[in-house]
């Protein structure tokens, strides 16, 4: 699993670090290959963190703290889609510097354009 990871990291850093010195425009294809490569490496890392969890409690409390653990990765999820829906089901209404736009919430930095 260690190696996997790995392979999987540099994998990413191959496909993201040709773009991160770049000053124009970059659009989602161009971070098509290294977000593969990162959401492989999320899987890898998720399962080692839960193999680490139930590994250093007893072992009548394992299954308990595994279903907590996917719980709560399950409830994250569904926070983050909540979160991030309008941009899911395309853009519509206000922009985000008006006062009641569903963009409002979700815009981090004053660099972002949304």
């Amino acid at each position: 699993m260690f190696s996997a990871g790995w392979w999987l990291f540099l994998g990413w850093m191959l496909h993201y670090s040709p773009f991160w010195p770049m000053t124009r425009v970059l659009y989602f294809h161009h971070y098509f290959p290294a977000f593969l490569f990162s959401a492989m490496l999320s899987g890898v890392v998720l399962d080692y963190i839960l193999t680490w969890c139930c590994i250093t409690v007893p072992e009548q409390f394992s299954l308990i703290v595994f279903q907590g653990c996917i719980a709560a990765i399950f409830a994250v999820l569904c926070w983050s889609f909540y979160l991030f829906y309008p941009l899911s089901y395309g853009m519509y209404g206000p922009s985000s510097m008006e006062e009641g736009s569903l963009w409002r919430n979700i815009k981090w930095m004053e660099s972002w354009d949304l």
